[in-house]
């Protein structure tokens, strides 16, 4: 028998936790039907190089506009900043929202969904979610190995926003969640 060896990098301990809870999470979520049916959740291997600091260009004052959701709905939010950055496809400036519709909760939170030329394919069509983390000085921590895909891509009902045109970027992003294995 011929034995491969791999230049995967190891999942560290953080991200292998990261992993466990984000499928815990999801399918805690399910209605307990789909609970049980639930075959876990596919990941591109870890990549050090989709993890980045970078300087957020921030948009002054933010833009106010309305992003479609699944439910058909439109959810109130603002684009905050761009962030530009090299990924191993390619490089990409992506625009940073901020949900109106939760900021009472997450005063904080910054919210970068992504599309990819995977979507569809090797990823969720309408697109996948980066939580951005502010860090001082303007600069910001995305990590890629995180992109997760929205609670609508496992059949839970919800407010989903759907990846703005302006985030789609011509190549694959091969990291973080991958498509749903089916039936969720």
């Amino acid at each position: 028998m011929l034995a491969l060896s791999s230049c995967r990098v190891p999942l560290p301990a953080p991200e292998r936790k990261y992993r466990q809870e984000r499928e815990e999470a999801v399918k805690a979520a399910l209605p307990p039907s789909e609970a049980s049916r639930f075959r876990g959740l596919r990941f591109y291997p870890f990549d050090p190089a989709y993890r980045f600091r970078a300087m957020i260009e921030p948009i002054v004052p933010p833009e106010a506009l309305r992003i479609a959701a699944s439910n058909g709905e439109q959810r109130p939010a603002h684009r905050v900043g761009r962030v530009r950055i090299r990924l191993p496809g390619g490089t990409a400036a992506l625009t940073v929202f901020q949900l109106d519709d939760i900021r009472d909760r997450y005063p904080d939170a910054l919210f970068l969904p992504f599309r990819d030329a995977g979507a569809g394919t090797e990823t969720y069509g309408a697109g996948r979610y980066l939580e951005v983390e502010r860090m001082p000085g303007g600069v910001v921590s995305l990590d890629f190995n995180r992109g997760y895909n929205p609670d609508c891509a496992y059949g839970i009902a919800g407010q989903c926003p759907i990846t703005p045109p302006e985030n789609t970027v011509p190549f694959a992003i091969t990291a973080g969640e991958k498509t749903p294995l089916g039936p969720h």
